[in-house]
Protein backbone atom coordinates (compact mmCIF):
# COMPACT_ATOMS: atom_id res chain seq x y z
CA UNK A 1 0.00 0.00 0.00
CA UNK A 2 1.28 2.98 -1.36
CA UNK A 3 2.33 6.15 1.59
CA UNK A 4 0.64 9.11 1.71
CA UNK A 5 3.95 11.23 2.60
CA UNK A 6 1.46 14.50 3.33
CA UNK A 7 -0.23 12.75 5.81
CA UNK A 8 2.68 11.86 7.87
CA UNK A 9 3.61 15.75 7.84
CA UNK A 10 0.11 16.50 8.56
CA UNK A 11 -1.56 15.13 12.35
CA UNK A 12 -5.07 13.80 11.19
CA UNK A 13 -7.16 15.39 14.28
CA UNK A 14 -9.69 12.34 14.05
CA UNK A 15 -7.29 9.91 15.59
CA UNK A 16 -6.59 12.45 18.22
CA UNK A 17 -10.22 12.94 18.73
CA UNK A 18 -11.06 8.82 18.95
CA UNK A 19 -7.64 8.79 21.32
CA UNK A 20 -9.67 11.35 23.70
CA UNK A 21 -12.95 9.54 23.87
CA UNK A 22 -11.54 6.62 24.41
CA UNK A 23 -9.46 8.33 27.43
CA UNK A 24 -13.23 9.92 28.52
CA UNK A 25 -14.79 6.51 28.47
CA UNK A 26 -11.70 4.78 30.68
CA UNK A 27 -11.61 7.96 33.09
CA UNK A 28 -15.60 8.64 33.09
CA UNK A 29 -16.53 4.74 34.07
CA UNK A 30 -13.90 4.37 36.84
CA UNK A 31 -10.51 5.62 37.44
CA UNK A 32 -9.37 9.11 39.08
CA UNK A 33 -12.55 9.66 41.16
CA UNK A 34 -14.90 10.38 38.50
CA UNK A 35 -17.43 7.89 37.92
CA UNK A 36 -19.63 10.12 35.89
CA UNK A 37 -21.67 7.44 34.04
CA UNK A 38 -22.00 5.12 36.93
CA UNK A 39 -23.20 8.09 39.55
CA UNK A 40 -25.43 9.21 36.54
CA UNK A 41 -27.25 6.32 36.58
CA UNK A 42 -28.68 6.85 40.01
CA UNK A 43 -30.48 9.65 38.80
CA UNK A 44 -33.09 8.05 36.94
CA UNK A 45 -34.73 6.14 39.64
CA UNK A 46 -33.97 1.90 40.77
CA UNK A 47 -35.78 -0.04 37.44
CA UNK A 48 -33.17 2.32 35.36
CA UNK A 49 -30.08 2.63 37.34
CA UNK A 50 -30.17 -1.85 37.75
CA UNK A 51 -30.44 -1.94 34.21
CA UNK A 52 -27.76 0.89 33.20
CA UNK A 53 -25.38 -0.57 36.06
CA UNK A 54 -25.05 -3.36 34.06
CA UNK A 55 -23.26 -1.35 31.11
CA UNK A 56 -20.72 -0.20 33.97
CA UNK A 57 -19.94 -3.56 35.72
CA UNK A 58 -17.10 -5.53 34.67
CA UNK A 59 -17.91 -8.91 36.20
CA UNK A 60 -17.49 -11.89 34.66
CA UNK A 61 -19.94 -12.20 31.75
CA UNK A 62 -20.72 -13.17 28.47
CA UNK A 63 -21.71 -10.05 25.91
CA UNK A 64 -20.77 -6.47 25.45
CA UNK A 65 -21.24 -3.54 27.35
CA UNK A 66 -20.13 0.37 26.71
CA UNK A 67 -17.34 -0.09 29.84
CA UNK A 68 -15.86 -2.81 27.65
CA UNK A 69 -15.39 -0.88 24.86
CA UNK A 70 -13.23 1.83 26.33
CA UNK A 71 -9.56 -0.33 26.80
CA UNK A 72 -9.61 -2.26 23.46
CA UNK A 73 -10.54 1.14 21.76
CA UNK A 74 -7.54 2.51 23.27
CA UNK A 75 -5.40 -0.26 21.85
CA UNK A 76 -6.60 0.10 18.92
CA UNK A 77 -5.81 3.79 18.24
CA UNK A 78 -2.03 2.86 19.65
CA UNK A 79 -2.12 0.33 16.63
CA UNK A 80 -3.86 2.93 14.54
CA UNK A 81 -0.96 5.20 14.84
CA UNK A 82 2.11 2.93 14.90
CA UNK A 83 2.21 3.12 10.91
CA UNK A 84 2.64 7.49 11.07
CA UNK A 85 5.02 7.15 13.64
CA UNK A 86 7.46 4.10 11.63
CA UNK A 87 7.10 6.30 8.75
CA UNK A 88 8.23 9.22 9.73
CA UNK A 89 11.08 7.67 11.82
CA UNK A 90 12.26 5.97 8.78
CA UNK A 91 12.50 9.30 7.42
CA UNK A 92 14.41 11.04 9.25
CA UNK A 93 16.31 8.20 11.10
CA UNK A 94 18.02 4.85 10.54
CA UNK A 95 16.47 0.95 11.68
CA UNK A 96 18.96 1.02 14.86
CA UNK A 97 17.82 3.80 16.28
CA UNK A 98 14.22 3.28 15.91
CA UNK A 99 14.90 -0.34 17.63
CA UNK A 100 16.10 1.35 20.63
CA UNK A 101 13.06 4.25 20.86
CA UNK A 102 10.56 0.92 20.30
CA UNK A 103 12.30 -1.08 22.95
CA UNK A 104 12.69 2.27 25.55
CA UNK A 105 9.06 3.30 24.81
CA UNK A 106 8.08 -0.47 25.62
CA UNK A 107 9.92 -0.43 28.54
CA UNK A 108 8.20 2.98 29.66
CA UNK A 109 4.90 2.07 29.10
CA UNK A 110 5.21 -1.59 31.24
CA UNK A 111 6.64 0.17 34.18
CA UNK A 112 4.32 2.32 34.06
CA UNK A 113 1.44 -0.10 34.20
CA UNK A 114 3.05 -1.41 37.33
CA UNK A 115 3.15 1.90 38.78
CA UNK A 116 -0.57 2.87 37.50
CA UNK A 117 -1.50 -0.65 38.75
CA UNK A 118 -0.06 -0.20 42.26
CA UNK A 119 2.66 -3.19 41.93
CA UNK A 120 6.08 -1.79 41.49
CA UNK A 121 7.19 -3.13 45.09
CA UNK A 122 6.14 -6.71 44.45
CA UNK A 123 10.03 -7.73 43.19
CA UNK A 124 9.22 -11.66 43.98
CA UNK A 125 8.53 -13.43 40.21
CA UNK A 126 5.57 -15.01 42.14
CA UNK A 127 4.15 -11.92 42.75
CA UNK A 128 4.64 -10.67 40.00
CA UNK A 129 1.45 -9.32 38.32
CA UNK A 130 0.97 -10.15 35.10
CA UNK A 131 -0.69 -7.23 32.54
CA UNK A 132 -2.74 -5.61 35.76
CA UNK A 133 -2.91 -2.57 33.68
CA UNK A 134 -3.64 -1.53 30.25
CA UNK A 135 -0.24 -0.07 30.03
CA UNK A 136 1.38 -3.38 30.31
CA UNK A 137 -0.74 -4.64 27.66
CA UNK A 138 0.10 -1.52 25.17
CA UNK A 139 3.85 -2.01 26.15
CA UNK A 140 4.10 -5.75 25.13
CA UNK A 141 2.00 -5.05 22.32
CA UNK A 142 3.47 -1.54 21.00
CA UNK A 143 6.97 -3.64 20.99
CA UNK A 144 5.23 -6.46 18.80
CA UNK A 145 3.73 -4.26 16.60
CA UNK A 146 6.36 -1.75 16.06
CA UNK A 147 8.72 -4.41 14.57
CA UNK A 148 5.98 -6.22 12.46
CA UNK A 149 5.91 -3.14 10.98
CA UNK A 150 9.35 -2.24 10.51
CA UNK A 151 9.60 -5.73 8.90
CA UNK A 152 6.86 -7.16 7.42
CA UNK A 153 4.38 -6.31 4.29
CA UNK A 154 0.56 -5.67 5.03
CA UNK A 155 -0.22 -9.15 3.68
CA UNK A 156 1.76 -10.69 7.05
CA UNK A 157 0.10 -8.12 9.43
CA UNK A 158 -2.82 -9.36 8.08
CA UNK A 159 -2.00 -13.02 8.26
CA UNK A 160 -0.50 -12.92 11.17
CA UNK A 161 -3.40 -11.25 12.80
CA UNK A 162 -6.00 -13.77 11.24
CA UNK A 163 -3.40 -16.51 12.98
CA UNK A 164 -3.97 -14.91 16.39
CA UNK A 165 -7.59 -14.40 16.44
CA UNK A 166 -7.97 -18.01 15.53
CA UNK A 167 -5.19 -19.69 17.87
CA UNK A 168 -6.27 -17.60 20.60
CA UNK A 169 -9.57 -19.92 20.10
CA UNK A 170 -7.86 -23.22 19.49
CA UNK A 171 -5.97 -22.91 22.29
CA UNK A 172 -9.37 -22.74 24.31
CA UNK A 173 -10.38 -25.72 22.41
CA UNK A 174 -7.30 -28.20 22.97
CA UNK A 175 -5.93 -27.58 25.77
CA UNK A 176 -7.60 -29.96 28.34
CA UNK A 177 -8.32 -28.46 31.89
CA UNK A 178 -7.49 -31.04 34.47
CA UNK A 179 -10.04 -32.57 36.61
CA UNK A 180 -12.92 -30.79 33.77
CA UNK A 181 -15.27 -33.10 31.94
CA UNK A 182 -17.31 -31.52 29.23
CA UNK A 183 -18.07 -29.34 26.15
CA UNK A 184 -15.97 -25.86 26.08
CA UNK A 185 -18.46 -23.01 26.24
CA UNK A 186 -21.31 -24.96 26.34
CA UNK A 187 -23.55 -23.07 28.51
CA UNK A 188 -23.52 -25.16 31.27
CA UNK A 189 -19.87 -25.27 32.46
CA UNK A 190 -18.49 -22.31 34.90
CA UNK A 191 -16.22 -20.38 32.64
CA UNK A 192 -14.37 -18.85 35.60
CA UNK A 193 -12.92 -22.22 36.73
CA UNK A 194 -12.34 -23.17 33.56
CA UNK A 195 -10.15 -20.14 32.70
CA UNK A 196 -8.65 -20.28 36.38
CA UNK A 197 -7.32 -23.74 35.07
CA UNK A 198 -6.63 -23.67 31.21
CA UNK A 199 -3.02 -22.82 30.87
CA UNK A 200 -0.81 -25.55 30.08
CA UNK A 201 -2.94 -28.05 31.23
CA UNK A 202 -1.40 -30.05 34.37
CA UNK A 203 1.34 -26.76 34.96
CA UNK A 204 -1.24 -24.50 35.43
CA UNK A 205 -1.44 -21.54 37.92
CA UNK A 206 -4.64 -19.62 38.88
CA UNK A 207 -5.05 -16.64 36.43
CA UNK A 208 -2.04 -17.71 34.33
CA UNK A 209 -4.35 -17.81 31.67
CA UNK A 210 -3.57 -14.15 30.85
CA UNK A 211 0.13 -14.45 29.35
CA UNK A 212 -1.94 -16.36 26.77
CA UNK A 213 -4.22 -13.56 26.23
CA UNK A 214 -0.77 -11.34 24.93
CA UNK A 215 -1.73 -13.22 21.78
CA UNK A 216 -5.29 -11.10 21.74
CA UNK A 217 -3.91 -8.30 22.62
CA UNK A 218 -1.29 -7.90 20.04
CA UNK A 219 -4.05 -8.83 17.47
CA UNK A 220 -6.28 -6.30 18.94
CA UNK A 221 -3.62 -3.85 18.50
CA UNK A 222 -2.58 -5.43 15.07
CA UNK A 223 -6.07 -3.98 13.96
CA UNK A 224 -5.39 -0.92 14.68
CA UNK A 225 -2.05 -1.56 12.31
CA UNK A 226 -3.97 -2.05 9.62
CA UNK A 227 -6.66 0.36 9.65
CA UNK A 228 -3.73 2.56 10.09
CA UNK A 229 -2.19 1.43 6.88
CA UNK A 230 -4.98 2.53 5.33
CA UNK A 231 -5.19 5.84 6.50
CA UNK A 232 -1.95 6.93 5.64
CA UNK A 233 -1.99 5.84 2.50
CA UNK A 234 -2.64 7.67 -0.97
CA UNK A 235 -6.25 6.98 -1.30
CA UNK A 236 -8.38 9.75 -1.45
CA UNK A 237 -10.02 10.93 1.52
CA UNK A 238 -13.26 9.97 0.28
CA UNK A 239 -12.30 6.54 -0.32
CA UNK A 240 -10.74 6.37 2.99
CA UNK A 241 -14.18 7.12 4.53
CA UNK A 242 -15.68 4.66 2.26
CA UNK A 243 -13.48 1.70 3.28
CA UNK A 244 -13.12 2.86 7.31
CA UNK A 245 -17.36 1.60 7.43
CA UNK A 246 -16.88 -0.92 4.83
CA UNK A 247 -13.62 -2.30 7.79
CA UNK A 248 -16.33 -1.67 10.94
CA UNK A 249 -19.22 -3.21 9.46
CA UNK A 250 -17.14 -6.43 8.30
CA UNK A 251 -15.25 -6.26 11.54
CA UNK A 252 -18.69 -6.40 13.23
CA UNK A 253 -20.74 -8.88 11.41
CA UNK A 254 -17.08 -11.20 12.20
CA UNK A 255 -17.19 -10.80 15.55
CA UNK A 256 -20.63 -11.39 15.61
CA UNK A 257 -20.25 -14.32 13.51
CA UNK A 258 -17.39 -15.67 15.44
CA UNK A 259 -19.07 -15.10 18.70
CA UNK A 260 -21.56 -17.96 18.31
CA UNK A 261 -18.31 -20.53 18.31
CA UNK A 262 -16.09 -17.91 20.54
CA UNK A 263 -18.21 -16.20 23.05
CA UNK A 264 -17.91 -12.41 23.58
CA UNK A 265 -16.26 -12.14 26.66
CA UNK A 266 -14.14 -9.10 27.96
CA UNK A 267 -12.62 -11.07 30.59
CA UNK A 268 -10.85 -13.25 28.87
CA UNK A 269 -10.28 -10.68 25.52
CA UNK A 270 -12.37 -13.41 23.40
CA UNK A 271 -10.99 -13.15 19.65
CA UNK A 272 -15.00 -12.53 19.16
CA UNK A 273 -14.61 -9.39 21.95
CA UNK A 274 -11.81 -8.90 19.78
CA UNK A 275 -13.60 -8.19 16.32
CA UNK A 276 -16.69 -6.51 17.52
CA UNK A 277 -14.63 -3.39 19.59
CA UNK A 278 -11.97 -3.19 16.84
CA UNK A 279 -15.21 -2.93 14.36
CA UNK A 280 -16.93 0.15 17.11
CA UNK A 281 -13.61 1.14 17.16
CA UNK A 282 -13.38 1.50 13.14
CA UNK A 283 -17.18 2.69 12.89
CA UNK A 284 -16.19 6.21 15.11
CA UNK A 285 -13.11 6.65 13.67
CA UNK A 286 -14.84 6.47 10.38
CA UNK A 287 -17.52 9.04 11.69
CA UNK A 288 -14.81 11.48 13.26
CA UNK A 289 -12.37 10.87 10.01
CA UNK A 290 -15.82 12.39 7.78
CA UNK A 291 -16.42 14.79 9.98
CA UNK A 292 -13.11 16.04 10.95
CA UNK A 293 -10.88 15.15 8.21
CA UNK A 294 -13.09 15.57 5.18
CA UNK A 295 -16.01 17.76 6.59
CA UNK A 296 -13.70 20.17 8.15
CA UNK A 297 -15.97 20.55 11.49
CA UNK A 298 -13.95 19.85 14.49
CA UNK A 299 -14.58 22.74 16.97
CA UNK A 300 -17.06 20.33 19.03
CA UNK A 301 -14.37 17.74 19.08
CA UNK A 302 -11.94 19.95 20.90
CA UNK A 303 -12.65 18.27 24.80
CA UNK A 304 -11.60 15.13 23.07
CA UNK A 305 -8.46 16.54 21.30
CA UNK A 306 -7.12 17.90 24.95
CA UNK A 307 -7.45 14.25 26.39
CA UNK A 308 -6.14 12.80 23.44
CA UNK A 309 -3.30 15.09 23.03
CA UNK A 310 -1.81 14.03 26.86
CA UNK A 311 -3.49 10.27 26.99
CA UNK A 312 -0.72 9.02 28.76
CA UNK A 313 -0.93 12.01 31.42
CA UNK A 314 -4.16 11.87 31.70
CA UNK A 315 -4.04 8.31 32.47
CA UNK A 316 -1.81 8.39 35.06
CA UNK A 317 -2.43 11.09 37.38
CA UNK A 318 -5.99 9.70 37.22
CA UNK A 319 -4.45 6.47 39.14
CA UNK A 320 -1.96 8.16 41.07
CA UNK A 321 -4.93 10.87 42.35
CA UNK A 322 -8.36 10.91 43.75
CA UNK A 323 -9.78 13.96 41.39
CA UNK A 324 -12.53 13.38 43.20
CA UNK A 325 -10.94 15.24 46.42
CA UNK A 326 -9.85 17.73 44.81
CA UNK A 327 -13.29 19.20 42.45
CA UNK A 328 -14.39 18.63 46.37
CA UNK A 329 -12.11 22.16 47.11
CA UNK A 330 -14.31 23.70 44.42
CA UNK A 331 -17.53 22.42 44.66
CA UNK A 332 -18.10 20.49 47.65
CA UNK A 333 -20.58 22.71 49.56
CA UNK A 334 -22.70 23.15 46.12
CA UNK A 335 -23.42 19.23 46.30
CA UNK A 336 -24.19 18.85 49.74
CA UNK A 337 -27.07 20.89 48.31
CA UNK A 338 -28.91 17.32 46.50
CA UNK A 339 -29.56 14.12 47.69
CA UNK A 340 -26.83 11.58 47.71
CA UNK A 341 -27.14 10.18 44.05
CA UNK A 342 -26.89 13.73 43.04
CA UNK A 343 -23.96 14.53 44.92
CA UNK A 344 -21.83 11.84 43.74
CA UNK A 345 -22.84 13.06 40.50
CA UNK A 346 -21.98 16.59 40.93
CA UNK A 347 -18.73 14.97 42.52
CA UNK A 348 -17.98 12.86 39.94
CA UNK A 349 -18.19 15.51 37.14
CA UNK A 350 -15.76 18.38 39.61
CA UNK A 351 -13.33 15.63 38.95
CA UNK A 352 -13.48 15.33 35.58
CA UNK A 353 -13.75 18.79 34.70
CA UNK A 354 -10.01 19.02 37.07
CA UNK A 355 -8.48 16.67 34.96
CA UNK A 356 -9.89 18.56 31.75
CA UNK A 357 -8.54 21.59 32.92
CA UNK A 358 -5.16 20.55 33.91
CA UNK A 359 -4.68 18.85 30.50
CA UNK A 360 -6.34 22.04 29.11
CA UNK A 361 -3.73 23.81 30.53
CA UNK A 362 -0.79 21.76 29.36
CA UNK A 363 -2.33 22.10 26.03
CA UNK A 364 -1.64 25.68 26.13
CA UNK A 365 1.23 25.47 27.01
CA UNK A 366 2.56 23.24 24.41
CA UNK A 367 3.40 20.19 27.28
CA UNK A 368 2.87 17.01 26.06
CA UNK A 369 3.84 14.28 27.71
CA UNK A 370 5.11 11.66 25.05
CA UNK A 371 7.34 8.87 26.05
Amino acid sequence: MDIDVSSIKERLISIDVLRGFAMFLILAIDIGGAPVFPTFTKLWGENFANAASNQFSYSFSEGLRLCYIAMPMFLFVVGLAIPFSMNKRLLQQNKKGIYLQIVKRAFILFFLGLVAGGHLLHLEFTNMPVYNNVLEYIGIGYLVCAILVLNTTLSVQLILTATLLLGYWAIFLIIPVPGWQGEIFSGQMNLAIYVDNIVLGPFHKPGSWQVLATLSFISNMLIGVLIGHLISSSRSKENKTKLLFIFGIALLLAGYLFGQFFPVIRSLWTSSYVLLTCGTSTLLLAIFYLIIDVWGHSKWAFPFVVFGANSIAVYMMAHLFDFRLIGNIIIGGFGNLFSNEMNDFIQAVGAMIVMWLIMYWMYLKKTFIKI
